[in-house]
């Protein structure tokens, strides 16, 4: 059967599908168990619908309700006739509002189709329009563009005018750009001109004269001479052989120590004027790097860049220049060079990042995208315009206005088919009351007895008040004493007084009544506050319900819905998740397993399909729960889920060494998982992976890795 969930906003699904005889529902406190069994109650009103909820759910007034074994009351049967005959009235007059019902409701089909192929023409529209979108030569859409985006798009149908249009493609054709920054040399331009000139300003002072060395150009000649001259050739001016004491009185006097100072102090110079000419000509920008919308502002600075180049490369080549000329003056200063220090970089590097960071800083994707949308929304409009999308809607809305009356008469007609309902269904009421009246309760108290022997130092009296009232009520009274002592219901424990509402609920179920409907019986969390004992009553009892399903001996639907993981366990042992053989070879029918799961403010409603999916330990649950908590990055509450996990690891490996080496773990996980204080405060900005980082750190210091990793990817399933 199908539960309808629409009204019920809690759940992230409309229906839940109970599709099985035997339907078994786990979810914890809170994820709408009670509500599910309410929304059961409320509609399915063809069916017997039991539900049992504790001992509340059994008790009126304080007393256990009566139950009909038999013995038929000769008056009562007279009443219940003439009720039945209000019921037949009652149901002549509901027959004419039904007539009038399907009079209303054929109406209805025919603006329903009328609406349905308006839709249609709509939808249609939408998708095609969408296709031709979605195919556009300038890729203005992505592959999954359909219908829905094109619906939900429309109101942002806009016209462009054709420049608009052009100036948009041509942003679509904008490849990324990122500019390079520039590291400009650093140059001390008057270190280069005052120590040049210091140079010029000095001479070299003759160690040895030689008297036919009457100025510097017969200086330079006989300098030139001995370069290309060897001892015992012919001067090649003179053509007299040159004596070897010539050539030793020559090169005595050009290898003098202050000459050679000089001429390496004017060659370190130009090395280093070589240097920087080069790191200066070396700075190089890349126009093209740039966007378009920045390329006149490069250019400006390219031709500043130039500028600066050539000054100085100017200032460098005069430099150069003149000491290449001192180096045939030595022997005399020579005026310093008067020349104008050029730009430095600094300046214009400075401009120049600030363009690239503007340059790099530019988004050319949102531009584009930008330019895509608008392209897409020009198309909209057309495409709207020419569908004529705004009178066809205007349409829509019309037949639609048509369908909500029609169905508020419809809504109106129901609720006085609901007013004959609950006019039949108080005086049923009336009947049910009247039968009460043949009861016989001795029989299941006998029943409860029984089956509670062996466990409770009490059993159940029934004792039958005066002939007015004609209702029966309960005694406790105690076995162990010889005289008869009585205690109010009131004075057991939950527990116990939940395990006799359970057991007299079990026997109304087998009561015969003049109801012949199908049961569902709903057992919502049978097995609050119980003792292992009461516990295995439970058990047993259901079982033995399942078995009687099993063997189709009535068709009756039950659904199990608990919070108890052990009790979850052990009452589907050997129920199977799909037809097919049971584990004796039987052919039999499987049952259906739901997991309700709380996300955020809505119920998540799981079909548990195999045994493997479903959790068979607390222990494996724990670290589900873990990692659900990790999963929604809850850090404070993984905290309980942690230490409960590592207590059960401990007592079951005997491992109580397991914090040795890991003390900050310790106190974090038992001192916050049991404070009242604010314990995000206590997590010292640890979040959800630093906690699973160091729960995983615990368990392999102590040699347990691969038992962790085989839990948490479990919990993953």
């Amino acid at each position: 059967m199908d539960v309808n969930l629409k009204s019920v906003n809690i759940f992230n699904s409309d229906i839940i599908t109970l599709d099985k005889k035997i339907n078994f529902i786990f979810g914890k406190n809170g994820t709408g168990k009670s509500t599910l069994s309410r929304t059961i109650k409320e509609q399915f009103v063809d069916k017997d619908v039991r539900i049992f909820q504790g001992i509340d759910s059994v008790v009126a007034n304080g007393r256990l309700n009566s139950i009909t074994l038999g013995n038929e009351n000769v008056e009562a049967e007279k009443k219940i006739k003439k009720l039945e005959n209000k019921i037949a009235v009652v149901n002549e007059e509901k027959e004419k509002i039904l007539q009038k019902k399907l009079e209303v409701t054929t109406k209805l089909e025919k603006v329903n189709q009328s609406y349905q192929s308006k839709y249609n023409e709509i939808t249609s529209f939408y998708k095609s329009s969408a296709r031709q979108i979605k195919n556009d030569a300038l890729h203005i859409a992505n592959t999954s563009y359909d219908a829905r985006d094109f619906e939900k798009e429309a109101k942002y149908a806009f016209h462009l005018s054709e420049d608009e249009k052009n100036i948009c493609k041509e942003y679509l054709k904008i490849d990324s750009k990122k500019a390079a920054k520039l590291t400009c040399p650093t140059i001390d331009f008057k270190y280069f001109l005052d120590s040049t000139n210091k140079i010029l300003a000095k001479k070299v002072e003759e160690e040895k004269k030689i008297l036919r060395f009457t100025d510097e150009q017969k200086v330079e000649f006989a300098k030139l001479g001995m370069n290309i001259h060897k001892k015992g050739d012919v001067c090649a001016f003179c053509n007299n052989r040159i004596s070897d004491n010539t050539f030793d009185e020559l090169e005595t006097y050009f290898s003098a120590s202050k000459i050679k100072e000089s001429e390496n102090e004017i060659e370190k110079k130009l090395n280093e004027i070589k240097i920087v000419t080069k790191l200066s000509a070396d700075v190089e920008v890349d126009i093209k790097e740039f966007y378009t919308n920045y390329a006149d502002e490069a250019s400006l600075l390219v031709s500043e860049l130039d500028a600066i180049k050539r000054e100085q490369k100017h200032f460098f080549e005069s430099l150069k220049n003149v000491l290449e000329t001192k180096k045939s003056n030595l022997f005399s200063p020579t005026l310093p060079i008067e020349i104008t220090i050029p730009n430095s970089f600094d300046h214009f590097g400075i401009k120049y990042n600030e363009l690239v960071d503007r340059n790099n800083s530019e988004d050319i994707v949102r531009i584009k995208k930008f330019a895509t949308d608008l392209l897409r929304f020009d198309l909209l409009e057309t495409y709207m315009n020419q569908f004529e999308l705004d009178s066809k809607i205007i349409v829509l809305s019309t037949i639609d206005n048509d369908q909500k009356n029609i169905q508020a008469d419809i809504n109106c007609i129901e609720g006085r088919i609901s007013e004959f309902d609950e006019n039949v269904s108080s005086i049923q009421k009336d009947i049910q009351k009247e039968v009460e009246l043949t009861t016989s309760e001795e029989k299941l108290a006998t029943n409860i007895n029984k089956k509670l022997n062996l466990y409770v130092p009490f059993q159940l009296e029934h004792l039958e008040t005066n002939a007015q009232s004609h209702k029966g009520y309960y005694r406790i009274r105690n076995k162990e004493t010889s005289d008869q002592e009585y205690r109010d219901i009131g004075t057991l424990s939950k527990g116990e007084k939940n395990i006799i509402g359970f057991l007299y609920f079990i026997e109304k179920l087998n009561e015969r009544t003049d109801n012949l409907q199908d049961k569902i019986i709903v057992f919502d969390d049978p097995m609050d506050s119980n003792d292992d004992m009461m516990q295995y009553i439970i058990i047993t009892e259901i079982q033995g319900l399942m078995k009687a399903i099993d063997k189709n001996k009535n068709n009756n639907i039950l659904i199990i819905m608990t919070h108890n993981v052990h009790f979850y366990i052990n009452i589907k042992y050997n129920r199977v998740y799909v037809d097919g053989p049971n584990r004796f070879g039987n052919e039999i029918k499987c049952d259906r397993f739901i997991r309700l799961e709380k996300k955020d403010t809505n119920i998540n409603i799981k079909v548990i399909e195999s045994e493997g999916k479903d959790f068979s330990t607390s222990y494996e649950l724990l670290w589900k729960e873990l990692y659900f908590l990790y999963e929604n990055k809850k850090p404070n509450l993984m905290l309980n889920s942690i230490r409960r996990i590592i207590e059960t690891f401990q007592k079951f490996n005997a491992k109580f060494d397991f914090y040795n080496d890991h003390k900050e773990a310790q106190k974090l996980f038992n001192v916050n998982s049991h404070s009242i204080d604010d314990i995000e405060a206590e997590l010292n900005g640890k979040d959800a992976d630093d906690l699973y980082n160091l729960m995983k750190d615990c368990f392999e210091t102590n040699g347990y890795l691969d038992h962790f990793k085989l839990h948490w990817k479990n919990a993953k399933k």
